[in-house]
């Protein structure tokens, strides 16, 4: 039987959310985590749940490695706690589901809402008699990766990247180099609001540098990916 280890993301002011939905998915999953910083340094969050402070400053990337860290399991699934879903367990059998029937699947979706990579321009194609398609690019905000997956991401450095941006291009690209399905349920919904809080200018700076760790190989597959995105962009504003 595949193993899960769930990490839910946290941050000031989204501790309630992360502890509910902690709490829904306790009853569906052994090994739930909360990966969380917070402004004030006393802080602790009151939970019966297994839960991993980092430093306040150094945003998602080094609480993404903190969640590789700390898993043990076949399949990691992160989840942001700004992310809405009106079932979480359905959410967490949906990705179950998936991993237990295409054994050859590196990263799962449900389908995100207010995401820079809209399902319309990265989709590649539709997988028969199912809600999945197979998709360029997934966005890291609720997903899951798998255990060929979490190896690759063990070896990169995520100390000049701390807010993270690239992180799903790596693992989008190593997936299509290693021929595993990257996959977006259509079937279950999250919504998740745009905007965030630090310079966009300098989280590009630091991805563009995090990826010159991609292999040849994995650079050929993620400028192909990313030339697939950009052209299904502009196809779209030209209809």
């Amino acid at each position: 039987m595949i193993s899960f280890h769930i990490f839910i993301i946290s941050w000031s002011g989204k501790h309630e959310k992360a502890l509910n939905i902690a709490h829904e998915l306790k009853a569906v999953s052994a090994r739930v985590s909360i990966v969380y910083s917070d402004a004030d340094p006393g802080l602790t969050l009151q939970t019966d749940t297994h839960s991993i402070r980092r430093p306040n400053h150094l945003f998602w990337s080094d609480k993404f490695k903190a969640c590789l860290d700390a898993c043990e399991a076949d399949v990691m699934l992160v989840i942001h706690a700004d992310c809405e879903c009106e079932n979480w367990v359905k959410l967490f059998e949906k990705c179950r589901s998936a991993t237990g029937t295409y054994r050859n699947v590196g990263v799962w979706s449900p389908l995100v809402l207010g995401t820079y990579f809209e399902i319309e321009k990265a989709s590649i194609a539709h997988i028969p008699n199912s809600d999945l398609k197979i998709v360029v690019q997934t966005d890291g905000l609720v997903f899951a990766l798998t255990k060929p997956v979490l190896y690759r991401m063990r070896q990169a450095n995520y100390k000049e990247n701390i807010y993270g941006w690239g992180i799903d291009w790596m693992f989008v690209a190593f997936s299509y180099f290693a021929n595993l399905l990257v996959l977006v349920d259509t079937s279950i919904l999250v919504r998740h609001a745009s905007g965030s809080g630090y310079e966009h200018q300098d989280a590009m700076t630091q991805m563009h540098q995090f990826l010159t760790q991609l292999s040849g190989i994995e650079t050929i597959q993620y400028k192909l990916l990313e030339t697939f995105f950009h052209k299904s962009t502009i196809i779209q504003m030209k209809g």
